[in-house]
C-alpha cells in the first residue's frame, strides 16, 4: 500500500548507509551528521519481537546521535533551517537504508523522533543531539481509547453530507430522552410516556448497549432541509417473536403535508403475521391507507437486521423499497413497489413503536415488549445497506481483514503476508485504543504483527504464511557465514504442555499427556508447564464451540512442546569475505522479512546433526564504518513446518510404532509394530513412499513398506511351499512332503490321510500380528467337514490359537477363533459366515491378536471392500510366547472327500508386524538399534488450526 509520502527514491546513492529524515513532505539526507562523534561512531537499529512468545514491540535506535553545530537539530532554535511549523518536531520521521545489491534501497527502520535531547560539551566544540527514534508502535500505545461504538463511529467519522438525523440509542440509564449523534444541529428523540428500559440489550455486537421498548415509544423530529428526490431511513432492529402482534408499528415515517406534490404523510412499517415479515402502508394526515401496501417476505422474527426504508423518485413516480439486512448471516433481501404521479416532501419526523395514527383495537398499543431498535439515521439520498461493511457486526471478520481495516480508519499504510481471508474469525470489537484491538487479532490468529521500512505503516504476517515456508536464507557453518557461535538454548522458558483457552466464559483445555514433554511426572514427563493452563488464555473469537476452542488449545500446547534447542541469536556480519564475495549471499540477508525460515547447515559435530532451522522474530543491527552486523532474534521453525490437512496428497500423520528386532548400524530393513496397546500400522500405498522416519536420533528414508510376510504364491514349488514373496521361508509340518505344493496359484495342503493336521508356519518375531489369508477348498465336503486355518503363536501341532474356517457338508461355513493347548482344544468364539460355499471360491479371513486381545472375522474374498467390524472378540492370554506363525488343514474321520481333496491358501498377508526397507543415516548419525525402540515420522503433518 503506498504511502502518503513518496519514499526518498528507490535508487540507492551507493553510500554503506544513508539516514533520511522528512521535513516539510521532503525528504532530507542527514548521513553526514551521523557517526561523526568520537563515541558515536555506530548505528544501532532494533524491530520486530525481541524475543519468542511475545509481541512485537516499537523498533528503536539506541544512542542515535546528530552533531549540531548549527543547531539545526534543535526545534526551539529560530535560526535553524528546520524550525518552526514545517521543521522538525514530535514524530519528526526518520529512516535508515543501505544499498541492496541490486542498485536500489534497503530499508533497514523507519520511525520517529520522540525526544530530541541537546547535548554539548563546555568549550562549544562539541555540541550534539540525542535523538530518541521509536517505531510507530510507539505512537499507537498511547493512543486513546475510542469514545464511542463501532458503529457510531462508522457513521459519524466522517458523516456523510446527506446524513440529516442521526439517534445512536446508546444512552445510560436514567437519561430523560435519546441524544442527537449530530448535536450541531439535531434534536433528541422524546419519549411518549414510560421511557424505555436504556442500554439494556447487548445483542448488537457492534454497537454500546441499545434501550428495549415494553410499554415505551419515542418520536424525533428532523431539522428542515431543502425538499429531496430521496428519502432513506436506516436502523438496527430485533423483533422478538413472542411479543408480536398483526399490524404493529414499528416505525413511522412522516413527511411535509403537500398534496400538490402527494397525497401521502406517513409511512408505517408495520409487522405482517402472514408474511412473518414487514409491510410499508402508505397514509395521508387522516391516516388513511392509499393503495396498496408493499410487503416484504423476508422472515424477520428474532434476528438482528438493519433495516432500511428507501424513497427515490424517478421521474414523475417513486419507488418504494424495503431492504434489510440479516448483520449475523449477512443475507440482504428487498421488495419495491413504485407509485405514479408522486413525489418525496421533506421527512419531519421518525417514530418508534408508536400506535398507528388510523388503528384501534392492540394496534393503538406503544411499545414491543424486549422489542430493540437503534441508530436511526435519516438521509436525502440512498446508498448501498452494506456501505458500512463488517462494522455493522464486526463478529465473523477475519483477524487480517479487522487489522487491515482499523489501519484504514487511523490512516496508517498497512501491507500483509498471506491470506488476509485465511485467518481465524473474530469477535465483536470492544472498546479499546485500535493497537490493542490490532493485538487482539494477533493473539487469536498466531501471526506477526509488523512495522514496514519503507513506509512509515503497519503489516501483518498471517499464521498461515509461516507455514511450510522454503528457506528464504541458508546459512553454513563451516563456511564462516556467522559472526558468532549460535548458542542454543534448552530450558522450560516457553513450555507450554496445558492450556486452556477461554471464549466469553466457555473454556476449553487441551494437555499433552505423552512423549517427554508431556504433563507426566518426570521422568516419563515434565509436569505441568504452562501460563494458561489454568486460568486461560482469552481469545476474542467469533465462536465458542467447544471443538474450536479445543484447536486453540491444542495448538498452543503444539508451539510450547517444542523438543528441540532454541536459537535465540544468530549473526552475520556483511562485511565478512564470505558475503562481500557472494554478492547474492549479501542480498538475500538483506532482503529477509520478519517470519522468513532461516537454515544453518553443517552444524559442528558436538551440536544434533539436524540443520539449524529458525524463523526470524525480529533484527538488531550495528552499523559503523566497517561493518554491519545484523542478528536475527529467532525462535525454531518446525512448530510451522509440515503444516498441512488430512485430505493432502503429502500429508504425513504420525503412528506409535516401534522396532521389533535390534538392527546393527548398517541393516537395511527394519521390523517395526506398533507400541503396545496400538494397531496403526504403516502405509503400503507405494505412492506415499519415500518418507523420513526418525529412530534413536537416526533419520532414516523409508522407500518401502510391506508386511512382514507376503505370499501370492504365484510360483511353482513341490514338497514344500518354498519361499514367499517376502519374509522367511515356510516350514512344513504333518503328513508327508508330497501334501504341500505351490501351483502357480495357491500354497495347497493335500488331506491324503484323515486326523492329521498339515501345518506351514514361519518364526514370528512378536507376539502380536494382525494377518490376512484366502482359503477355499478343492470339492465339497463329503461325508464330515473340511478344515482350513490360520495360526498365530503356534509352538507345535498341539498349542496355538487359530481362526478357523470349517467347511461343512451343507455347504455353510463357519468361523471359529479355537486355542489349542497341549492338544486340548477350547473354542472361543464362532461365527456363521453369510455365505454358500462353492469349491474353489475363496473366504478371506482376517486375524488379530494384540496382547489378550483376540479378533477374528471373515467374509467373501469376492468382495472389494472389508466389512467392518469384527465377527469374534475375545480375551485370552493363556498362550502369549511368539512361536510361529502359519496355517494349518485337517480332514477328520467320516470324510470321505478321498485322499486327493485339498485345502488351498492365497494371499497371506501379515501386515503387523510390517519390513521397512530404509536408506540409513540421512542425517549422518550412524548407530545401531535395540529392539523396541520407538519410530515416528522425521517430520510428520501437523494439522492446521
Amino acid at each position: 500500500m503506498a504511502s502518503p509520502f513518496s519514499a526518498s527514491g528507490e535508487v540507492s546513492n551507493g553510500e554503506p548507509v544513508q539516514v533520511e529524515m522528512r521535513v516539510a513532505g521532503e525528504a532530507i539526507d542527514i548521513t553526514n551528521f551521523t557517526m561523526v562523534r568520537d563515541d558515536s561512531g555506530q548505528i544501532s537499529l532494533i524491530r520486530g519481537m525481541r524475543a519468542e512468545a511475545g509481541q512485537t514491540e516499537a523498533a528503536e535506535t539506541p544512542d542515535f546521535q546528530l552533531r549540531n553545530t548549527d543547531g539545526r537539530f534543535n526545534p526551539n532554535v529560530p535560526t535553524g533551517p528546520y524550525y518552526g511549523d514545517i521543521g522538525i518536531g514530535r514524530n519528526t520521521e526518520v529512516w535508515w537504508s543501505v544499498p541492496d545489491g541490486f542498485g536500489g534501497k534497503s530499508y533497514r527502520l523507519r520511525g520517529e523522533v520522540s525526544d530530541w535531547s541537546q547535548g554539548w560539551e563546555k568549550s562549544g566544540n562539541d555540541v550534539w543531539t540525542d535523538a530518541q527514534v521509536s517505531g510507530l508502535l510507539q505512537r499507537l500505545e498511547q493512543g486513546p481509547t475510542p469514545e464511542r461504538s463501532v458503529v457510531y463511529t462508522a457513521i459519524t467519522d466522517p458523516l456523510g453530507p446527506s446524513v440529516l438525523a442521526y439517534w445512536p440509542c446508546e444512552d445510560a440509564d436514567g437519561a430523560t430522552a435519546i441524544a442527537s449523534g449530530m448535536p450541531a444541529n439535531g434534536s433528541p428523540m422524546v419519549f411518549a410516556g414510560a421511557a424505555p428500559d436504556l442500554a439494556e440489550s447487548a445483542l448488537f455486537a457492534a454497537s454500546d448497549p441499545l434501550p428495549t421498548f415494553t410499554n415505551a415509544s419515542m418520536t424525533g423530529g428532523v431539522a428542515r432541509y431543502d425538499t429531496p428526490t430521496a428519502t432513506q431511513v436506516r436502523f438496527f432492529c430485533c423483533l422478538p417473536s413472542t411479543s408480536l402482534t398483526d399490524r404493529k408499528v414499528i416505525v413511522r415515517v412522516s413527511q411535509v403535508n403537500d398534496v400538490a406534490t402527494t397525497p401521502l404523510t406517513d409511512f408505517e412499517l408495520v409487522y405482517n403475521t402472514s408474511s412473518k415479515s414487514l409491510s410499508l402502508v402508505f397514509m395521508d394526515s387522516t391516516g388513511t391507507n392509499f393503495g396498496v401496501d408493499l410487503d416484504h417476505t423476508f422472515d424477520v422474527r428474532n434476528r438482528l437486521l438493519y433495516v432500511s426504508l428507501e424513497f427515490q423518485e424517478s421521474g414523475s413516480s417513486t419507488i418504494y423499497t424495503i431492504r434489510t439486512l440479516d448483520i449475523v448471516n449477512r443475507v440482504e433481501a428487498s421488495t419495491s413497489l413504485t407509485r405514479n404521479t408522486e413525489g418525496l416532501t421533506r421527512c419531519t419526523k421518525v417514530a418508534v413503536f408508536v400506535a398507528s395514527i388510523s388503528a384501534v383495537g392492540p394496534n393503538s398499543s406503544v411499545g414491543l415488549t424486549d422489542g430493540v431498535v437503534g441508530h436511526i439515521t435519516v438521509e436525502n439520498a440512498t446508498s448501498s445497506i452494506t456501505a458500512l461493511g463488517t462494522r455493522l457486526n464486526p463478529v465473523g471478520e477475519t483477524a487480517g481483514r479487522r487489522i487491515q481495516r482499523l489501519c484504514a480508519e487511523e490512516g496508517i499504510p498497512f501491507q500483509w503476508v498471506g491470506d488476509l481471508d485465511d485467518t481465524v474469525a473474530m469477535g465483536g470489537q470492544d472498546r479499546q485504543n485500535p493497537l490493542s484491538l490490532m493485538q487482539d487479532c494477533v493473539t487469536a490468529d498466531g501471526g506477526m504483527l509488523y512495522e514496514t521500512t519503507d513506509v512509515l505503516g503497519l503489516g501483518y504476517r498471517t499464521r498461515a504464511s509461516l507455514y511450510n515456508q522454503d528457506p528464504a536464507l541458508v546459512l553454513s557453518y563451516t563456511g564462516n557465514h556467522l559472526a558468532q557461535v549460535p548458542i542454543p538454548v534448552g530450558d522450560d522458558r516457553y513450555l507450554a504442555n496445558k492450556v486452556t483457552v477461554t471464549v466469553n466464559g466457555v473454556s476449553a483445555t487441551y494437555e499433552e499427556t505423552e512423549g517427554r514433554l508431556s504433563t507426566a511426572p518426570p521422568p516419563a514427563g515434565v509436569g505441568v508447564y504452562g501460563s494458561y493452563k489454568d486460568s486461560g488464555l482469552e481469545l476474542n473469537l467469533a465462536t465458542t464451540d467447544a471443538g474450536t476452542l479445543l484447536d486453540h488449545a491444542a495448538w498452543r500446547v503444539h508451539l510450547g512442546t517444542v523438543n528441540e534447542d532454541r536459537y535465540p541469536k544468530i549473526s552475520v556480519n556483511l562485511a565478512h569475505d564470505s558475503f562481500v564475495e557472494n554478492p547474492a549471499l549479501k542480498q538475500a540477508v538483506l532482503a529477509l522479512r520478519q517470519g522468513d525460515r532461516i537454515q544453518i547447515e553443517n552444524p559442528p559435530a558436538w551440536l544434533p546433526p539436524d540443520t539449524i532451522d529458525q524463523l526470524i522474530l525480529g533484527f538488531e543491527e550495528q552499523i559503523n564504518h566497517f561493518q554491519h552486523r545484523i542478528t536475527f532474534v529467532c525462535a525454531p521453525a518446525s512448530p510451522y513446518s509440515s503444516i498441512g490437512v488430512l485430505d493432502a496428497e503429502d500429508a504425513r500423520i504420525d503412528i506409535d510404532s516401534e522396532l521389533v528386532q535390534a538392527v546393527s548400524s548398517s541393516a537395511t530393513a527394519l521390523v517395526a509394530g506398533p507400541q503396545p496397546g496400538e494397531i496403526d500400522p504403516w502405509t503400503t500405498d507405494s505412492s506415499d513412499w519415500p518418507f523420513d522416519i526418525r529412530m534413536g536420533g537416526e533419520v532414516m528414508t523409508v522407500t518401502s513398506v510391506t508386511g512382514w510376510l507376503e505370499d501370492t504364491f504365484t510360483r511353482s514349488v513341490s514338497n514344500s511351499w518354498g519361499s514367499p514373496d517376502a519374509g522367511s521361508a515356510w516350514t512344513a509340518s504333518g503328513g508327508a512332503a508330497s501334501d504341500y505344493s505351490v501351483n502357480g496359484n495357491a500354497g495347497v495342503h493335500v488331506l491324503s490321510t484323515v486326523d492329521v493336521s498339515r501345518r506351514t508356519s514361519v518364526t514370528a518375531v512378536d507376539p502380536d500380528f494382525d494377518l490376512y489369508c484366502d482359503i477355499t477348498t478343492s470339492a465339497l465336503a463329503t461325508g464330515a467337514s473340511l478344515f482350513g486355518a490360520v495360526t498365530a503363536r503356534m509352538q507345535d501341532s498341539g498349542t496355538m490359537y487359530m481362526a478357523r474356517l470349517e467347511f461343512t457338508t451343507t455347504n455353510t461355513v463357519l468361523l471359529v477363533l479355537r486355542r489349542l493347548l497341549a492338544d486340548v482344544a477350547t473354542d472361543l468364539g464362532t461365527y456363521t459366515v453369510p455365505v454358500t460355499h462353492v469349491a474353489g471360491t475363496y473366504v478371506r479371513i482376517r486375524f488379530q491378536g494384540i496382547g489378550s486381545a483376540l479378533k477374528a472375522k471373515a467374509w467373501a474374498a469376492a468382495d472389494a471392500v472389508e466389512q467392518p467390524g469384527w465377527n469374534i472378540q475375545v480375551t485370552d492370554s493363556t498362550i502369549s510366547q511368539a512361536h510361529s506363525i502359519g496355517t494349518r488343514s485337517i480332514r477328520t474321520t467320516g470324510n470321505t472327500n478321498g485322499a486327493a481333496v485339498e485345502i488351498r491358501h492365497d494371499n497371506y498377508r501379515v501386515i503387523n508386524p510390517q519390513t521397512l526397507t530404509v536408506t540409513r543415516s540421512v542425517n549422518g548419525v550412524v548407530k545401531a538399534h535395540s529392539a523396541g525402540a520407538p519410530i515416528s515420522l522425521a517430520h510428520p503433518t501437523i494439522i492446521d488450526l
